[in-house]
């Protein structure tokens, strides 16, 4: 049996990415398959000949109002190479949807599609990232509800970068889906920008020096322990899900 876990959320700016690159650290040797318009996550693979890159990029081109305008058939094309990944898969692997495009791809998850899964030995995990803005709440929902037939496990993890989300409203948007936090963090400025460089992946081998000529020895210190303090915040955040997936 071979697992796949979708990373999804409708709403942007909610930390997907960075969840997923935080199983992609639990995980290291799992693909990561990422649909978005540009492709985001490019460290693992600096240096890399093409045959041997751990993500494979899928760029989504039809924009909202014309899958809206056409039914879906914008998305079932757009879509095609995606599920065709999915089904040839042979390891556990991560699957990074971006922004306004779960809810189409999730949608087309027909009774043909989930058999053909079934029929391949794969089984599907979705984690959904949350905030306490009402849109992400709602999309929660949707996207939870909207797999609940054909998942084989569900998380959700409450990013709490905009506040904590109400215990009882996180509930009702779980259901039975297992829940973890992800605390709000407060960075400077150039850890922000380190963070959106290169993502976790060069967090572990940090020094102090690393940064203390550009910054002195006392931010730098900070950086690094801010930014190692995050990596494992997520690690941890993630750990239900990344233990499914490898298990």
């Amino acid at each position: 049996m071979t697992r796949i876990l979708l990373i999804a959320q409708e709403t942007g700016g909610v930390g997907k990415s960075t969840l997923a690159r935080g199983i992609a650290e639990a995980i290291p040797d799992a693909p990561v398959i990422e649909i978005e318009s540009t492709q985001r996550i490019l460290e693992y693979d600096h240096g890399k000949a093409e045959g041997h890159k751990r993500v494979a990029h899928f760029p989504v081109r039809a924009d909202r109002a014309s899958i809206d305008r056409t039914g879906g058939q914008a998305a079932r094309a757009e879509f095609d190479a995606v599920i065709n990944a999915m089904v040839g898969v042979i390891m556990p692997s991560i699957i990074d949807i971006g922004a306004n495009t779960a809810g189409s791809l999730l949608g087309s998850f027909d009774d043909e599609l989930i058999a053909g899964l079934a029929e391949a030995s794969i089984e599907i995990g979705l984690l959904v990232v949350v905030t306490s803005d009402a849109s992400a709440l709602t999309d929660g929902a949707k996207l939870l509800a909207l797999s609940k037939r054909w998942t084989n496990a569900r998380f959700v993890v409450e990013n709490k970068l905009r506040g904590d989300v109400d215990p009882a409203m996180l509930k009702k948007v779980a259901g039975d889906a297992e829940i973890t936090a992800l605390a709000k963090w407060e960075f400077e400025p150039r850890t922000v920008g380190f963070l959106q460089a290169t993502g976790l992946y060069a967090i572990p081998g940090l020094k102090t020096s690393d940064f203390q000529k550009e910054c002195g020895f006392s931010e730098a210190r900070r950086m690094v322990s801010d930014l190692k303090g995050f990596r494992l915040a997520v690690m941890e955040a993630v750990r239900p899900a990344a233990v499914w997936l490898a298990s």
